[in-house]
């Protein structure tokens, strides 16, 4: 599957005529994080990473179709995404703490995106064992609670 990603991702940002030096994927648990590396990384995060976001569904809709199954994809761009899930997983933590030391029995995370609300779903089970989450709201307000099992 790593092959099937970089070949459709280098063809995605040849056709887009876009720059690159390199493309990597690797696998963790069934996700793939694919990682263009490039000179010019701001034309391909675009604004608040709205280009990012756009190649990184695209790419998922291109292997969907070809595969018949979801794969599950995480485009970086020269460590930006990486750095972004770190800022987010800086921000939980600390709010976890908050949490655990004032005693809360649950406590609301702020709106986050579908990307980053797994991202932190995840790394709430395997960190906290003893913590579940649930998503609630809708849109670009929709959030995380974090409570007890």
């Amino acid at each position: 599957m790593e092959t099937i990603i970089q070949k459709t991702l280098r063809t995605l940002l040849d056709k887009f005529g876009a720059e690159y030096l390199c493309v990597t994927v690797a696998e963790e648990q069934g996700h793939y994080r694919a990682t263009i590396e490039t000179d010019n990384a701001s034309r391909l995060i675009g604004r608040s990473g709205q280009t990012l976001n756009a190649l990184q569904i695209l790419l998922k809709n291109i292997l969907w179709s070809q595969n018949g199954e979801k794969v599950f994809v995480t485009v970086d761009v020269d460590g930006y995404r990486k750095e972004q899930e770190e800022k987010v997983l800086a921000k939980v933590k600390h709010m976890i703490e908050m949490m655990k030391e004032r005693n809360f029995s649950e406590m609301k995370l702020h709106p986050m995106s579908a990307y980053f609300r797994r991202v932190v779903h995840v790394w709430i089970a395997a960190e906290h064992p003893e913590l579940t989450t649930e998503s609630l709201g809708e849109g670009e307000s929709r959030a995380i609670k974090v409570l007890y099992k």
